[in-house]
Order: structure tokens, then C-alpha cells, then sequence
């Protein structure tokens, strides 16, 4: 099948000061840092595909107001008017009417904060993650705003979808029951692209095999980093992982177009089977 994918670009949300390990468990406990919040718009033949959002607008003026002073202080956003998805689009000459549809790798604040901006687009995310968000259990649900997502019509994916030739959605559960990563195929200039949402945060938690610092279930978000992490290597992909902010430092960004660049990729922990040694 020929892929519909025709373009790539990577949209800047700002940042998130966070606690180190809510990123990579276990590292500089205590010390705070910043963290990418990214976006990717898919250019394809049947129109334009927004890979989350990004957080939602009002944190601009009024975190507090906008998200609550628990989260806001536990995820203090740096976020500009020109991180608002429509600014960023405005880079491009595009406006939110000319996204047809948005995909949500999950329904956490600060990636589907902004939805609400993009009425007329169809919304997916996984069905598993929309359950989960509506209800999730005690703490877990501390990162999710109702109002970004309860608003929505929704189109629910039931595990993985070839959602449109070249795009397709992989379940990666872990960081969330519904977490899903977006691999494009045959993106022109990039060949083939992993974006791995939360399922990976940074090339460390790839290296060190961890999990997000952030996970309902640790176990099958190590199992579903390797997924990916396999994908790539087995499709020559570029992978890009959900909050790192040296890779996210490295790469163009919107007006530009998203190409490979220098920057040490993330790698599988384990190494491919000898079968000649162990003749």
C-alpha cells in the first residue's frame, strides 16, 4: 500500500517543569527540570493529522485557574502565546479548520488540552484510554482534566488501527491502560517514523530499561518500550520519544520540516542473537 503521508513537522507547546522522576524513575529525586510538550502535524493527501495537543491555552495566563494549584504547581507550565497550536499552525499558513483529524497517544493534561480548538476535526483516541480517563483509579487520575476531553466526540480505537495508509496506531499500555504510539511509513525525506508519546520519555529511559516514572502498570510499559524500540530498529525508523528534551532541542521545528538529525538515538537494551557463537 502507498503511503498518504506527505509531510512531517514538529510543533513547539513549550515546556513542563516537572520532578525528575516522573520522567525517568529514580533520577535526581527532588530536582526539578524541563520537558518538552510536543506536537507533530501529518501532512497526507486526505488532508491535515494533529498528533496531540499539547496543553491546554488558558495555562498561558491562568495555570491555577485553568488546571487546579495541585497540578499547576506539580507540572508548572512554560508555556508562550506562540505555543498555542493555532499560532503554531499560523507558522505554517495553516488555521485549526484545516486539520481533518487528531490523535491522542493519551488523554493526560498535557496532551489533549488543546482538542477543544479543533471543533470540526475527528477525534481518536484509544477506547481503552477514554474508559480509563472518565474513571481511573485513585491518584492515576491526577494528570487527567476532564474538561479537555468530556466535551469531545470521540471516534475509539480498539487496539491497533491502520488508520490511514501510512499512519498507523500501535497499542503501548503502560504509562496509561490506553496509551497508543503513531508510526508513519515512508514519510518523504524521513522514510519511516516512530513517535512514541509517553510510551518512551527519553533515550535514558530506553538505555537504563525503564519504564516512565509515571505508569499504571511498570511491567507492560518496559514491555511496550521494547515494542517499539524493536519496530524501529526492524524498520530503519526514526524514533522519537515523548520528553526529551536534548532530541527535542536538536530537531527542526515548525516552519521547517522534521528531519533526521545528529542527535544519539535511543537503542534497544538488548543485543540481537549470535546464533554463530553458540554453534
Amino acid at each position: 500500500m502507498t503511503s498518504s503521508v506527505t509531510s512531517l513537522h514538529l510543533l513547539d507547546g513549550g515546556l513542563l517543569e516537572v520532578e525528575s522522576s516522573v520522567v525517568v524513575p529514580g533520577s535526581a529525586f527532588g530536582r526539578r527540570i524541563a520537558v518538552p510538550i510536543q506536537m507533530f502535524l501529518v501532512g497526507t493527501t486526505a488532508g491535515y493529522v494533529l498528533i496531540d495537543t499539547g496543553n491546554d491555552p488558558g495555562v498561558i495566563t491562568d495555570p491555577v485557574g485553568t488546571w487546579g494549584a495541585e497540578l499547576a504547581t506539580a507540572a508548572r507550565p512554560l508555556m508562550e502565546p506562540h505555543h498555542h497550536p493555532a499560532e503554531q499552525l499560523r507558522l505554517l499558513g495553516l488555521a485549526p479548520r484545516d486539520v481533518k483529524a487528531v490523535v491522542y497517544t493519551h488523554l493526560h493534561h498535557d496532551h489533549a488540552g488543546g482538542g477543544r480548538i479543533f471543533p470540526d476535526a475527528v477525534h481518536v483516541v484509544q477506547r481503552a484510554e477514554h474508559r480509563w480517563a472518565l474513571s481511573p483509579d485513585g491518584h492515576a487520575g491526577k494528570a487527567y482534566v476532564p474538561a479537555d476531553f468530556t466535551r469531545t466526540r470521540w471516534t475509539l480505537a480498539d487496539g491497533d488501527w491502520h488508520m490511514l495508509p501510512g499512519i498507523q496506531l500501535v497499542m503501548t499500555p503502560g504509562h496509561t491502560p490506553g496509551h497508543q504510539s503513531v508510526v508513519l511509513w515512508d514519510v518523504p525525506d524521513l522514510g519511516n517514523v516512530v513517535l512514541a508519546g509517553d510510551a518512551i520519555n527519553t533515550a535514558s529511559c530506553v538505555e537504563e530499561n525503564l519504564p516512565p516514572g509515571i505508569a499504571t502498570d511498570s511491567v507492560t510499559a518496559v514491555q511496550s518500550m521494547h515494542r517499539l524500540t524493536a519496530l524501529a530498529a526492524a524498520t530503519d525508523a526514526l524514533l522519537v520519544t515523548g520528553h526529551d528534551l536534548a532530541l527535542f532541542e536538536a530537531m527542526p521545528k515548525a516552519p521547517e520540516p522534521l528531519r533526521k538529525v545528529g542527535h544519539r538515538p535511543a537503542r534497544h537494551h538488548a543485543p540481537m542473537l549470535d546464533l554463530a557463537a553458540g554453534a
